[in-house]
């Protein structure tokens, strides 16, 4: 049985900031960044809605699996 994690919002909020802070910034980026966020923002939110009565309503557990899965997907080597 896979063991639940839950992070909070600030937690994930550095999870990604940590991330995004490997790339370099260039003039313009912003742009970028911003339509990304938003895509990903409205994906991300479909998947919770979808998945997370399967979850127990606890949209923070199907985040913190999505970042196990993601974390797998993208393993350092």
């Amino acid at each position: 049985m896979a063991t639940k994690i839950i992070i909070s919002e600030k937690q994930l909020k550095r999870i990604v900031s940590n991330h995004l802070q490997e790339h370099s910034w260039r003039p313009g980026d912003d742009d970028k960044w911003n339509l990304l966020e938003k895509d990903l923002r409205f994906v991300v939110d479909k998947i919770i809605d979808k998945h997370k009565s399967k979850w127990g309503d606890d949209q923070y557990a199907v985040i913190s699996a999505m970042e196990e899965i993601f974390h797998g997907m993208f393993a350092k080597v």
